[in-house]
């Protein structure tokens, strides 16, 4: 590894303990009637996260991650670090996982926040698709379908009112839809800055050519939350009927969509 690596691999490693160590202290220390399920789902999707990151690292990353473990171990790190940080961002226009998922006990607040790390992951799994010369193309891509991903839930929540619905309104069926939104939207964006490096130019051509059913996502999202969102007839929702149907579907057709652009 080059001296630059050996930094960024030091600065993820302290990055990911601080905020991870963190997260896992709350989700040990805060408590509450649905402690040990909200502990055992918030460690299964982290598990998750991790899983699906070393699965796209392994199979379509480029060669000489694929076949060192050390390059496998340094963007594992990496990305372990990247989306901590990105989840602490997310938190502070979306959901806060201490205040809104432990002590609050809010289930809507659970959907999203998981929604939103397994999001993040492809977000950042998308950037190590591809060929590269190094570190810093995975960063960039990163940044693109990151930043896309925050702007959209920006306009969802400021739109159709999602955040207000799932942490005051504590509605489960908002949360369900809203970690639909994520996970689809997210897949979509990872797959747009997935590829072999040529230029930053063109990596921001295929983000912009691959990456608009994103937007597709967002009206539906703010037209869907201005007919199912939580009302003062229906200030809660039947989460099986109006979320888990909107969930699934998205979920289906970003999955076709992958598969069509593989």
């Amino acid at each position: 590894m080059s001296g630059d690596e050996v930094l960024v691999l030091i600065v993820s490693l302290i990055v990911a303990v601080l905020l991870w160590g963190r997260l896992i202290y709350d989700i040990f220390q805060v408590r509450c009637h649905k402690a040990p399920f909200l502990r055992a789902a918030s460690c299964g999707v982290l598990l998750l996260c991790g899983l699906t990151l070393h699965y796209v690292l392994r199979r379509y990353a480029s060669h000489d991650v694929r076949d060192s473990a050390t390059y496998t171990t340094f963007y594992m790190i990496m990305g372990a670090a990247w989306v901590g940080a990105a989840t602490r961002i997310w938190q502070m226009i979306g959901v806060n996982a201490r205040d809104d998922l432990l002590e609050r006990e809010n289930t809507a607040a659970a959907f999203a926040l998981f929604g939103a790390l397994i999001a993040l992951t492809f977000c950042f799994a998308g950037g190590n698709v591809g060929d590269g010369p190094g570190w810093w193309v995975v960063v960039f891509a990163a940044l693109l379908s990151t930043g896309g991903l925050f702007l959209l839930w920006c306009a969802v929540d400021r739109l159709g009112g999602l955040g207000e619905a799932i942490t005051i309104d504590r509605d489960a069926a908002s949360g369900l839809r809203a970690a639909g939104y994520l996970v689809g939207s997210g897949a979509i964006l990872g797959r747009a800055v997935a590829g072999n490096w040529v230029s930053a130019g063109a990596t921001l051509g295929d983000f912009a050519v691959l990456g608009w059913p994103a937007l597709v996502v967002l009206i539906i999202a703010v037209i869907l939350e201005r007919v199912l969102g939580p009302s003062p007839r229906a200030p809660q929702r039947s989460a099986m009927v109006f979320g888990l149907p909107v969930f699934l579907v998205i979920l289906a057709a970003s999955a076709w969509y992958l598969k069509v652009k593989s």
